[in-house]
């Protein structure tokens, strides 16, 4: 089947079995489906190269079915899922569990995360398909970190010297988290999250890494970069790539008063100085790409005091809009938003045939309308967890269509067809 996006203004894009075969120019296709894309941008399909998409082990939360389809009403076409499920993805077997799951289920394409533990390497060698390793130097919901400093620095010596994969870090020193959690021990507020896990927590942890990767040529990743000072070191060292995600890029600690529990997340929020300083490197190219870290959990469980409610929010259903907003007010043009969506995770990870409207490249596509204005709601989350922390806010900027593949998955917020994702390659 050969279906055509017409755009007089941009330019045509033809697809035919799943595959773009010509970009740009007034594509005459003979028995083609047209389909009208006048004022509105043709992009390729987001990738959203961080998710915790929690199957198996708390689907109660989340799973591939229901995410996938919050990643479709967000113009995602891709994910990247996270090994800290239950079991965690630390073994062949485990990995092979989640990829018939992720293949069975998800409405869009898929990769997969394998964890270090320090007592896999053989397993991480033999793993195939695989998007990186990733290793979390904090503790982190679903994930326990009791190894000392030594102990993680010899893990990521051993990665780096043993495998050419991408090394993806949770950098939070966990030394200095628990010297924090006992100064803080008899406080139940919200805010003291930014204090136990503060600026100095993360930028210890990434300046570890950073040196180990240098002095034993890793191929380093930082995710989740949340601070001015994470940035300025990083900006030393171009080889290492990064990601940012938009609840480190929309909210500060000031809304804690506002957001609660709600807003706690790992590496938590920061000082609008932190965040001025994450758009700055969105801007001249610094961060790599924008990740969600979507992290769902039921809001009766972010209802609870401070330490009992766990750390993570949703985010995959709204990074397209949040950072179409932000071209509309002016803080990115429309090119830096597929650089840092699309053709960044791309590249970092090496997928093949994804990111970019090429000929030849898969026809994951998403079709956005700059002009849409919707307020947020809660009512409105596909996500099995049924909140997002941007609800009231009023976004300029919208997918209107997600293609998966060549066939049309969601269009106007309706889901139209289902269960086309495949694993990617890379």
């Amino acid at each position: 089947m050969k279906t055509v996006l017409k755009n007089s203004q941009i330019g045509d894009l033809l697809f035919e079995d799943g595959v773009i075969t010509k970009v740009g120019g007034n594509i005459d296709a003979p028995g083609a489906e047209e389909i009208d894309c006048t004022g509105k941008y043709i992009m390729p399909g987001v990738i959203d190269a961080h998710v915790h998409f929690r199957s198996p082990g708390h689907e109660e939360k989340e799973d591939w079915e229901s995410g996938s389809r919050a990643a479709l009403m967000g113009g995602v076409t891709t994910v990247f899922d996270m090994p800290n499920t239950s079991p965690q993805t630390i073994t062949l077997e485990a990995l092979e569990e989640k990829r018939a799951l992720a293949g069975a289920k998800s409405h869009v394409n898929f990769g997969l995360f394998f964890g270090g533990t320090g007592k896999n390497l053989e397993e991480i060698k033999r793993a195939k398909g695989i998007v990186g390793v990733k290793v979390y130097m904090g503790q982190t919901t679903g994930q326990t970190v009791d190894e000392t400093s030594e102990f993680m620095d010899g893990l990521l010596r051993d990665l780096f010297e043993n495998t050419e994969r991408v090394i993806a870090i949770h950098a939070e020193d966990e030394e200095l988290i628990k010297k924090h959690n006992q100064i803080y021990k008899d406080d139940n507020s919200p805010e003291i999250h930014s204090l136990i896990r503060s600026d100095l927590v993360s930028f210890s942890a990434c300046r570890r890494a950073v040196h180990l990767a240098k002095k034993y040529g890793g191929n380093l990743h930082v995710c989740h970069v949340s601070t001015k000072k994470e940035i300025e070191l990083l900006s030393k060292y171009p080889e290492v790539t990064c990601e940012v995600t938009p609840h480190h890029l929309f909210f500060t600690v000031s809304d804690y008063s506002r957001l609660g529990n709600f807003i706690k997340t790992n590496p938590p929020v920061r000082s609008q100085n932190d965040v001025d300083a994450l758009w700055e490197a969105l801007r001249n190219g610094l961060v790599s790409f924008v990740a969600t870290d979507h992290a769902p959990h039921l809001k009766v469980e972010k209802e609870r005091g401070y330490w009992d409610a766990p750390a993570g929010v949703p985010g995959v259903e709204f990074a397209l809009p949040l950072m179409l907003d932000s071209v509309n007010n002016g803080l990115l043009g429309m090119e830096d938003v597929v650089r840092l969506m699309c053709e960044g995770p791309a590249n970092v990870y090496g997928v093949r045939g994804k990111g970019f409207l090429k000929e030849g490249y898969d026809a994951d596509i998403t079709v956005v309308d700059m002009d849409i204005s919707r307020e947020v709601c809660n009512e409105d989350v596909v996500s099995k967890c049924g909140w997002t922390p941007y609800a009231g806010m009023t976004l300029r900027g919208w997918p209107v269509m997600t293609f998966v593949g060549g066939v049309l998955m969601m269009e106007g917020r309706e889901i139209v067809s289902g269960n086309k994702g495949k694993e990617v390659v890379f």
